[in-house]
C-alpha cells in the first residue's frame, strides 16, 4: 500500500514531537539518625593535672649505720617490702643479754616458788616464824614482777630490731632515693620518696561560674594529652570550697584506679564535666551534623519520610543549648523518633528519593 506523501511528514513530525523516556530518579545513600528527647547537659571543658594520692618521704623510726640499701629509683614496691636495713649487730646482742636475764629470771622465780612452798608446811606446823614465811611469799611476788619486766625488755627490743628494716607503708614507686650504703641517718632524716601510682586523682581548677552546679558524683569523661587513645569515663569525688582569688578557680578532684600504671603523675589531662541543667527537664535533640547551615542564618534539618519508597523532606528549625555535638531543638517540625539524615544531607532537594545506608544512635 502505498502512502500519500503528506502521511509520511505528518508521521515524522509526530515521531521528533512525542516526549522523552525519563528514566527513575536513583536514591541518594544516606545515614539517618533518630530525635530523641533527653536531657540536656553543659558540657565544661577543663584542664587538670594527674596527681598521687600520696606521697611520703619515709624516715627511721630510729639512728643508725645504713647496712643494705634495697630499692632504688623506679622501683615498684608493694605494701610491706623491705626497703632497707639498718646494722642490726647492737641490737642482737642486746636481744641476746635480755633473754639471757629472762632464763635467769626464771631460775630465781622457781627457786623461790620452792623455797615458799617448804615454809608453807613449816609455817602450819609452827617450826619457823610467820615472818620468814612473809619475806619468802614477797621473795616470790618480786622475781615474777622482774620477770615480767623482763618479757617487756623482750618485747620492746623485738621491736627496735624490726625497726632496723624499713619498709613500704602502701603500694607505690620509689619517686626518688634520698640515702646509700655507709651512711649514718637519724630519726627524721628522709630516706626515699614513696609515690603512690595504684590510685591517682585529676586535680581540676573550676571557674567559679561552675562551682555551685558540681558535686560528688558529677559525670567526667577524661583523656590524657600523652595517651591519645585512652578516655576514661569518671565522676567528681571531690570538691574543695577554698579558691584562688588571682583565678576565681575553685579545685574539684577526680580520683581514678591506676592498676596497670599507664597513667602517671604529672600527666595533663582535659576533662568534661557533665553538668545538668538546673530544671533537669528533657529537650529534643539532634546532633550538630544532621543540620545544614544556610546562608541566612537558618538552620535545615532533613526528614526521612515514607515506607517502601523514601523520600527527603527539608524543615527549618531554630536551635537552642550545645551538648556533646549535639544540639537542642526550640522550633520546627522535628518530633522524636523522627529519622533525620546526619550524612549525604549537603545534596539533598526537597522530594528526593533517599536509600538508608546506616543507621546511626546518638551519643548522650
Amino acid at each position: 500500500m502505498k502512502l500519500h506523501p503528506f502521511s509520511l511528514i505528518a508521521g515524522c513530525l509526530l515521531l521528533f514531537n512525542a516526549p522523552p523516556v525519563v528514566a527513575a530518579e536513583k536514591p541518594v545513600p544516606v545515614t539517618v539518625v533518630k530525635a530523641v528527647k533527653a536531657p540536656v547537659y553543659d558540657d565544661i571543658p577543663l584542664t587538670g593535672t594527674v596527681e598521687s594520692r600520696r606521697v611520703s618521704r619515709l624516715s627511721p623510726k630510729l639512728s643508725g649505720y645504713v647496712a643494705e640499701v634495697l630499692v632504688d629509683d623506679g622501683d615498684v614496691v608493694s605494701a610491706g617490702d623491705p626497703l632497707l636495713h639498718l646494722d642490726p649487730v647492737m641490737a642482737e646482742i642486746e636481744l641476746n643479754r635480755i633473754r639471757a636475764e629472762i632464763r635467769e629470771a626464771e631460775v630465781r622465780l622457781a627457786e623461790a616458788k620452792r623455797q615458799h612452798n617448804e615454809a608453807s608446811e613449816l609455817v602450819e606446823k609452827k617450826h619457823i616464824p610467820a615472818t620468814n614465811y612473809e619475806a619468802l611469799v614477797s621473795e616470790v611476788a618480786i622475781a615474777e614482777a622482774v620477770l615480767q619486766r623482763l618479757q617487756t625488755d623482750l618485747e620492746r627490743q623485738r621491736e627496735t630490731l624490726r625497726r632496723h628494716t624499713i619498709r613500704a607503708p602502701y603500694n607505690g614507686v620509689i619517686g626518688e632515693k634520698l640515702v646509700e650504703a655507709g651512711q649514718w641517718v637519724e630519726t627524721g632524716s628522709a630516706l626515699f620518696q614513696l609515690v603512690e601510682t595504684d590510685i591517682l586523682r585529676i586535680t581540676i581548677p573550676v571557674p567559679q561560674y561552675y562551682f555551685s552546679r558540681i558535686r560528688a558524683g558529677t559525670p567526667a569523661r577524661v583523656r590524657f594529652d600523652a595517651l591519645p587513645d585512652y578516655t576514661l569515663d569518671a565522676e567528681v569525688t571531690m570538691k574543695i570550697p577554698v579558691g584562688s582569688e588571682s583565678g576565681r578557680t575553685f579545685p574539684v578532684r577526680i580520683e581514678m584506679k591506676n592498676e596497670d600504671g599507664r597513667v602517671a603523675p604529672g600527666m595533663s589531662a582535659r576533662v568534661r564535666l557533665r553538668l545538668q541543667d538546673s530544671g533537669g527537664e528533657e529537650a529534643l535533640l539532634l546532633p550538630r551534623d544532621s543540620l545544614v547551615l544556610k546562608p541566612d542564618g537558618t538552620s535545615t534539618a532533613w526528614i526521612v519520610d515514607g515506607g517502601d519508597v523514601l523520600t527527603a523532606r527539608p524543615v527549618t528549625v531554630r536551635t537552642g543549648r550545645s551538648f556533646r555535638g549535639n544540639v537542642e531543638i526550640l522550633e520546627g517540625e522535628v518530633r522524636p523518633g523522627d529519622r533525620v539524615v546526619v550524612r549525604g544531607n549537603e545534596i539533598l532537594e526537597p522530594g528526593q528519593p533517599v536509600r538508608v545506608h546506616r543507621r546511626l544512635d546518638m551519643e548522650l
